[in-house]
């Protein structure tokens, strides 16, 4: 990967605070750069900054990407 994954979620991020009507593109966006980031054994409290979610949301972003279709709690 040419880009570090860090540097990919706070990109990411950033694209999704943009304009309500990116919203819908930028999340999965997002959720892939966090996913990324997690498997790859980026420390989740540094994704969770980086994405300006929490602890928990990122591990709920990195299982809902990885595991697609899974029925949600």
């Amino acid at each position: 990967m040419s880009i570090d994954p860090i540097r990919a979620v706070e990109e990411a991020a950033a694209h999704n605070v943009a304009a309500d009507f990116e919203h819908e593109h930028s999340a999965p966006e997002l959720q892939a750069a966090v996913a990324s980031a997690v498997t790859g054994g980026a420390p989740i409290k540094e994704v969770a900054n980086a994405a300006r979610m929490t602890s928990l949301e990122v591990l709920d972003a990195a299982d809902s990407h990885t595991y697609p279709g899974r029925l949600s709690r």
